[in-house]
């Protein structure tokens, strides 16, 4: 990955456009303010907080949408066949301007590049190519998030962050409904369609993968770590571990101590 140009908080003069061109390389840029570019020779409105990007071997135009008034955006050339290759892998619209719910994002990613490029600090090459991909992929993700705000999966996502995050508390079935706004039967339904699994199933797995690792490293008794995954009793705790792991909490312990 090869990065030619950069600019954060970039003004630009009063009415006046970037120097129509075609580049080499791909222009990734987020505007602070209200925009016109252009496709195929037509220009098209964009708005503040959205983005733009232009693969390799498109015509880079745009400026204000009111000639009266300068426009200001954070932008980056890259080039390479390893950001092409990650651009393929997670793709995002190029050519027309899209929102992915945070404006401030590609500000925040490219002041970390200015600071490693600058700086030259031990590792900064290898730091910078793990921000260009950190960049992408987490700009794909944030684009999925948003086209999906307002989608039936979008609810039995947050759900499902949430009692992911607190395995601890006592999650029936009703409960994680509850989060997503579903009846228990739409949300089970909703929520196999999109993982594969049932939520109970899910939990209870993520239940048992923090339990062995306090297992293994911290010096909670079996009983602590029983309440501190969420299970009921010592029993249940000891019945699906045994289900999943194949040995009793405290052998599993004896085995795997540090």
């Amino acid at each position: 990955m090869e990065i030619l140009y950069y600019g954060v908080d970039f003004p630009h003069e009063k009415g006046k456009f970037c120097a129509r061109g075609v580049f080499t390389t791909y222009l990734v840029c987020c505007f602070s303010t209200p925009f016109t570019y252009e496709v195929n020779g037509e220009m098209l409105p964009g708005q503040c907080g959205e983005l733009l990007i232009m693969p390799p071997g498109s015509v880079v135009y745009h400026g204000p949408q009111d000639k009266e008034q300068a426009f200001v955006n954070d932008w980056i050339h890259v080039g390479g066949e390893d950001f092409h290759n990650l651009m393929q892998k997670y793709p995002l619209p190029q050519n027309t301007a899209f929102s992915i719910g945070n404006p401030k994002f590609l500000k925040n990613q490219l002041e970390k590049l200015r600071d490693e490029h600058l700086l030259k600090r031990t590792g900064y090459e290898e730091m910078i190519t793990c921000i260009l991909t950190e960049t992408v992929i987490e700009m794909h993700r944030l684009y999925q998030r948003h086209q999906e705000s307002h989608s039936p999966m979008s609810r039995i996502e947050s759900a499902r962050e949430i009692f992911l995050r607190h395995p601890e508390k006592d999650w029936s079935l009703q409960s994680m409904a509850e989060l997503g706004g579903y009846s228990v039967s739409r949300f089970s339904a909703l929520y196999c369609q999109r993982f594969g699994c049932s939520p109970k199933a899910e939990l209870i797995a993520n239940r048992i993968e923090l339990a062995k690792q306090l297992l293994h490293y911290s010096e909670l008794s079996v009983t602590e770590i029983s309440e501190r995954c969420g299970f009921k009793s010592i029993y249940y705790f000891s019945k699906y571990f045994k289900a999943a792991v194949g040995v009793t909490p405290s052998e599993f312990a004896e085995r795997n101590q540090v």
